[in-house]
């Protein structure tokens, strides 16, 4: 298992176009994703992911009008002052809203650690979107890909999902 965040990046990276044939492969076999979803949930056992945040770096969360109450509640201010102070409407939808970030990422990342844990939005609470028998948008293979260069879970998952399928990338794919 490949869990050095650096080696994750490279061969990440270096997988990108093998990664989007699997996903083609997956398509056209009608592989089911809940064995996949299995595999996921052992390696994330043996990752640490404190010693990673990359998801906090680089996810886009959103937020409703709940998840903004909840966080509130947790740092003991209003929802209002919550949605004001840290988030911004979302580039991608005018009506809703996301966590801002900075150069280090959420606006609630320090160091590699969540300073609101409890109370963080559904969308991270649910990162990488791997439990088995979920099938959100954030858990499609599609989106999954995206993540191989980032999450030493996701790239892990699909690395052994490609062996558990009898995949073999062939360049000409």
């Amino acid at each position: 298992m490949v869990t050095d965040l650096a080696e994750v990046r490279r061969l990440g990276a270096a997988k990108k176009a093998e990664n989007v044939a699997f996903r083609r492969y997956l398509a056209a076999h009608h592989r089911p994703v809940e064995p996949f979803q299995i595999l996921a949930v052992e390696i994330q056992q043996h990752v640490d992911c404190t010693t990673c945040a990359n998801c906090c770096r680089y996810s886009v969360v959103s937020v409703g009008q709940a998840e903004m109450e909840a966080i509130g509640g947790h740092l003991g201010l209003g929802a209002e002052e919550v949605r004001q102070r840290f988030t911004e409407p979302d580039r991608d939808a005018a009506t809703s809203r996301v966590l801002k970030s900075n150069k280090k990422g959420c606006v609630f990342l320090e160091g590699n650690r969540c300073t609101i844990y409890p109370a963080r939005p559904k969308a991270c609470r649910d990162f990488p979107h791997l439990a088995v028998g979920t099938h959100s948008l954030g858990g499609r293979v599609s989106s999954l890909c995206r993540w191989a260069a980032w999450c030493p879970i996701i790239y892990n998952a699909l690395e052994s999902y490609k062996r558990v399928t009898g995949y073999h990338h062939s360049k000409a794919s």
